[in-house]
């Protein structure tokens, strides 16, 4: 049987949630805040303007819990969204949503939501199992 979209995101939430405790340190801790914080974020900037702020944080201060949720946002939404041709890194990414069409533009932005919507539960899940 077919999954929903909610228990694909899930899924694909889980495995971020679960591969972020593998980050050292405090990493782990700072990548489930930026986690429950990029919602808001999203809705007060805008997609573009969130993933260019993670983008220099993780290559200006070698961030490295900005830049596993960049990477775990831009996985999810081109697994989810499969665009065509498949962006492989942040410049083609950003790229695309600033050439694509309005409705496509926010179809990334509810994607990118939706799967912060879980994701924000899962890191406090895995964070418990300590």
């Amino acid at each position: 049987m077919a999954q929903t979209l909610d228990q694909q995101r899930a899924g694909l939430a889980w495995g971020y949630a679960t591969n972020s405790r593998k980050l050292q340190g405090d990493l782990s801790d700072k990548y489930r805040n930026l986690a429950k914080g990029a919602p808001a974020l999203i809705m007060n900037s805008g997609l573009m303007p969130t993933l260019a702020f993670y983008n220099s944080k993780s290559k200006a201060h070698e961030e490295v819990a900005e830049s596993a949720l960049l990477a775990d946002l831009m996985t999810g939404m081109i697994q989810r969204l499969a665009p065509q041709p498949a962006p492989r890194d942040f410049a083609t990414f950003m790229t695309m949503l600033q050439k694509c069409e309005s409705r496509d533009y926010l179809r990334f932005t509810d994607e990118a939501l939706e799967l912060l919507k879980w994701l924000r539960q899962f890191v406090d899940a895995v964070k418990s199992k300590d």
